[in-house]
């Protein structure tokens, strides 16, 4: 009963430190440069809503939520995280391809939760 109730501690505390990788950083060059940003996420907006990052950098998001849970999404790169009330997620992806990828949030977090979206600028 005891090892029962400790799994479930352990994965519900798994979810507070929520890291999500791309795939492509399998094939990243180990000497690509990091850009390492933070934002924050609250009812409706992320902040900053516009990232520019440099092609052929290893971006490190790490994301905090000011209040409710609140989700983060970039289709182009397979991400897909929840960031918990008050809590912290980071997001890892390589910037190989120069474009514009837009994000939103993924988890719905109240009335204005279909405008809560930015867009990653690859240059």
């Amino acid at each position: 009963m005891k090892s029962i109730i400790v799994l479930v501690i352990v994965i519900a505390l798994s979810g507070c430190a929520a890291v999500k990788k791309d795939k492509a950083l399998e094939s990243m060059p180990y000497d690509a440069p990091v850009q390492k940003i933070s934002m924050t996420a609250k009812r409706f907006e992320f902040t900053p809503e516009v990232i520019q990052v440099k092609q052929g950098t290893h971006v490190i998001l790490e994301i905090e939520s000011l209040d409710v849970t609140h989700g983060f999404k970039i289709e182009q790169y397979g991400i897909l995280v929840t960031i918990p009330e008050k809590g912290r997620a980071t997001v890892e992806f390589y910037a190989k391809e120069p474009g514009t990828y837009p994000f939103q949030c993924s988890h719905f977090c109240g009335a204005g939760h279909f405008g809560m979206n930015g867009k990653i600028v690859v240059e």
